[in-house]
């Protein structure tokens, strides 16, 4: 069906259907076309005025396409549409909005037209299908999904306990250091074997004894012999009970012969560098056995 309004001698609109009767749901194309003066800027038809209309949708527009352009200006839209609603449909006329070559505006309609929309056939009772059985998807990994999240739940639960179980277990406790006279005599071997002396590094050499044996008198009599001088040391030990003349008397020259080494840079004859290493090994050994001694008697 056809229609045509113009309030404008010099634009004219023609909108028409492929057909005017259909069934609910299908879709039928509404076809505008635009005949205009050359110059002339119309503006594509806005689906939303056919959306607003009861009982009318548009599936689908299509861009205004020019047709021709002399000798006078032709314009078509194509628009594909549907009803939901049975019975007599109105489509009210469609407003084109243009703008002629002096620049003035204005709008051309169409005149309006109805579409009827019938039912769907329905057979008879004894044309009536049996119920298709369900149709099955094939089953896939996502359908399991509630299987693999009771197992990420059953891993960051024995995760968890765990991390408890090693956080809780206490740290196994750390062995015991050597004792101060095992680290001394395992110094002493480590000193001999380096021959500093031999070498000529005699000064290094006085250095490191002294070391040990400092090391050794700040463990096993609980002085701070590393920070002490040889005075210090010497009248620190003179009150020891466990130390007699002797012993004293050989650790104050020892440490008197490293000072003056050191400090003094003398050269001591070669024959006192082994013996001084042996007087500090049998002074620990001596010192030794008098600690287990008084141990054993504690106990």
């Amino acid at each position: 069906m056809g229609a045509q309004q113009s309030t404008n001698r010099n634009v004219n609109v023609r909108a028409e259907l492929a057909r005017t009767e259909i069934t609910i749901g299908d879709q039928i194309y509404l076809d505008v076309n635009i005949s205009a003066p050359p110059g002339t800027k119309v503006l594509p038809l806005d689906p939303a005025i056919l959306n607003a209309m009861p009982g009318v949708e548009v599936i689908k527009d299509e861009e205004l396409r020019t047709v021709a352009e002399t000798p006078e200006l032709l314009l078509e839209q194509r628009l594909l549409i549907t009803s939901f609603d049975t019975g007599y449909v109105t489509i009210q006329p469609l407003p084109v909005y243009y703008e002629d070559a002096m620049g003035l505006r204005d709008t051309a309609f169409t005149t309006d037209f109805l579409l009827t929309v019938r039912g769907a056939v329905v057979s008879a009772e004894d044309d009536i299908l049996p119920i298709k059985p369900i149709i099955e998807e094939p089953r896939n990994l996502l359908d399991y999904w509630w299987v693999l999240a009771l197992l990420g739940l059953l891993l960051v639960g024995l995760g968890y306990r765990e991390y408890r179980r090693r956080a809780t277990k206490p740290a196994p406790a750390a062995p015991p250091p050597p004792p101060a006279h095992v680290r001394a005599l395992t110094a002493l071997d480590e000193l001999e074997a380096k021959k500093l002396w031999q070498a000529g590094r005699t000064d290094a050499y006085y250095v490191e004894l002294t070391r040990i044996l400092r090391t050794y008198l700040e463990a096993r009599f609980d002085l701070p012999a590393l920070e002490m001088t040889t005075r210090q040391i010497t009248q620190a030990l003179g009150n020891r009970a466990e130390l007699n003349r002797e012993q004293r008397e050989e650790l104050s020259e020892l440490l008197q012969l490293s000072d003056l080494v050191k400090f003094a840079k003398a050269t001591p004859a070669e024959d006192l560098h082994p013996r001084g290493l042996q007087r500090v090994r049998d002074f620990v050994r001596e010192t030794t056995r008098v600690e287990a001694v008084s141990t054993e008697k504690v106990d």
